[in-house]
């Protein structure tokens, strides 16, 4: 009964229904009820007829309630039909009355198999140290307490790669919307320089126009009107230089004073 986790429970079993059940006949003189009993449960197990074997195994406890072999059947049986809680009750039962110390630490051993098939990984490990504190020889106790452990450690490991990748998801999450923050900022800029580019231009384009407009206003040829205008000013123009010069030649001369 090895798979990944080793099951020598079932190797034992066997050996219990072999070597072990002529013990029971041996130690007391039971009726051939139970032994019939228990002869047609050991059948029924062997042919994976589990819900009749433990039937017949309870009924045989009815005549022994007290024998830990036969409570130890019905924990195998349960065990087998995956009925884990109740196969535990019955083994922490045998382990609590057996006077056998090899009953007692195949029982707590398959406590470990059936905690590890619940998932519960840690209380596994802990039968399975006792199993050994029992029987520190027990190599399948020791093959599957090291089994567990690094079960467990997997499963450790796994959860922290769970953890980091939604972490770096999480990251990776934050920085793009931070990225399109950023690229929503750069954009506004972008068009506020676009504008300010486009009224340069349309103000240069203007002053251009402007000085455009002032150059051919000079080159504008004059009417005879503004001809005979820009004459007359000019005649005063030169009556008004004259005098100006006259007034500064006789400003320059000092009058003299009498004594």
């Amino acid at each position: 009964m090895k798979s990944k986790i080793k099951k020598s429970y079932c190797k034992r079993w066997g050996f219990f229904l072999i070597l072990g059940l002529p013990l029971l006949f041996s130690d007391l003189s039971y009726g051939d009820s139970l032994y019939s009993k228990i002869e047609k449960g050991s059948a029924l197990y062997d042919s994976k007829k589990y819900d009749e074997a433990v039937k017949s195994f309870i009924d045989a406890q009815i005549e022994s309630p007290e024998n830990p072999k036969l409570k130890y059947n019905v924990a195998n049986t349960h065990y087998k039909m995956r009925n884990y809680e109740e196969a535990v009750k019955n083994y922490q039962d045998v382990a609590a009355t057996a006077q056998d110390i090899q009953l007692e630490e195949k029982s707590i051993y398959n406590i470990g198999n059936s905690m590890f098939r619940q998932g519960r990984l840690e209380e596994a490990v802990e039968y399975y140290k006792k199993a050994l504190e029992l029987d520190p020889n027990d190599q399948d106790a020791k093959y599957n307490l090291e089994f567990v452990r690094e079960e467990i450690k997997k499963r450790i490991n796994q959860a922290k790669q769970r953890e980091n990748q939604q972490e770096q998801e999480k990251r990776e999450k934050q920085e793009g919307k931070k990225e399109q923050e950023a690229k929503g900022q750069n954009q506004q800029p972008k068009e506020e320089q676009q504008k300010k580019q486009q009224k340069q231009q349309q103000a240069s384009k203007e002053k251009q126009q402007k000085a455009s407009r002032k150059q051919k206003e000079k080159t504008k040829p004059m009417s005879p009107e503004e001809a005979e205008r820009w004459l007359r000013s000019l005649k005063e123009d030169k009556k008004k230089h004259k005098e100006r010069e006259r007034e500064k030649v006789a400003g320059s001369l000092r009058s003299e004073k009498d004594w």
